[in-house]
């Protein structure tokens, strides 16, 4: 990871508490960890609710609360994309490209105009905790790998996210996973948070089986993919976006990347 930029830091557990004293109540079950200074972590709506009003200022016009339906094409090309509006009206969007960023939805809207995708629906889970405690709450963002939850501090707010579970594409709250998460919280930060006051979300990740997301152009060639970034949705967002509107434009991203630019 030093090689590709990310100085990476495996420290031991007297380090770990240095680095994070919220963790001194569970210091006698630690061993070590590994620690990057330059991560960080944020609240992922107020991102794009702050970046969509930039786009908004550039010029960028937002049909919200709209569906997709289906994509027209003629000729070899993709002529329009058929939505239903807020009023549920139906309408014809035209463009001179198309992009497919819809996640785990992604392939129905592409499936009868026989682009293929290898992604399926993995439920993930977050629970939002206010801080009662500042001083016992981290402030550094933390990954338990053993129990797969990653926690950051916003503010007042502690938000933990993790677990996987393949159920479709219902987004239904498993109480069973969120008393999960809980417990493991209270375990770690017990003085920290008001846990009868939790907020549980639960939303889909786009995986793929070989982990890579599809960003590239189709066998149409004014159809372009950006989908299937699985736990690194955001974390991948920007770059992803850079990398697509270079090859939109065609100029080769840099760096080149193996990442799944046709699909079938």
């Amino acid at each position: 990871m030093r090689e590709l930029g990310c100085p990476r830091m495996t420290i031991d557990a007297d380090e770990v508490v240095r680095i994070e004293p919220a963790l001194n109540g569970v210091r006698a079950q630690l061993v070590g960890g590994d620690f990057t200074a330059s991560d960080e972590s944020g609240d992922v709506h107020q991102f794009t609710t702050q970046l969509a009003g930039k786009g908004e200022a550039a010029g960028i016009r937002f049909h919200y609360n709209t569906t997709a339906t289906r994509l027209l094409h003629e000729a070899g090309q993709v002529n329009a994309v058929e939505v239903i509006d807020a009023e549920g009206r139906h309408q014809l969007l035209h463009a001179d490209a198309f992009v497919v960023a819809l996640g785990s939805f992604s392939t129905a809207l592409l499936a009868p105009l026989g682009v293929k995708l290898s992604i399926y629906p993995g439920k993930g889970y977050s629970a939002t905790y206010p801080i009662i405690n500042p001083t016992q709450a981290p402030m550094v963002s933390l990954t338990d790998d053993g129990h797969k939850l990653v926690f950051s501090r916003l503010g007042a707010r502690l938000r933990v996210a993790g677990t996987c579970e393949l159920n479709g594409y219902t987004r239904d709250l498993n109480p069973v996973r969120c008393e999960a998460i809980t417990r493991r919280v209270r375990e770690l930060f017990p003085d920290a948070c008001d846990y009868n006051r939790a907020s549980y979300w639960a939303g889909l990740r786009p995986l793929t089986p070989s982990n890579f997301p599809y960003i590239g152009k189709t066998r149409f060639p004014n159809l372009f993919l950006n989908t299937g970034h699985g736990t690194l949705g955001w974390t991948m967002a920007c770059g992803s976006g850079r990398a697509l509107a270079g090859l939109i434009s065609g100029v080769r991203p840099e760096p080149s990347f193996a990442f799944s630019a046709n699909a079938a």
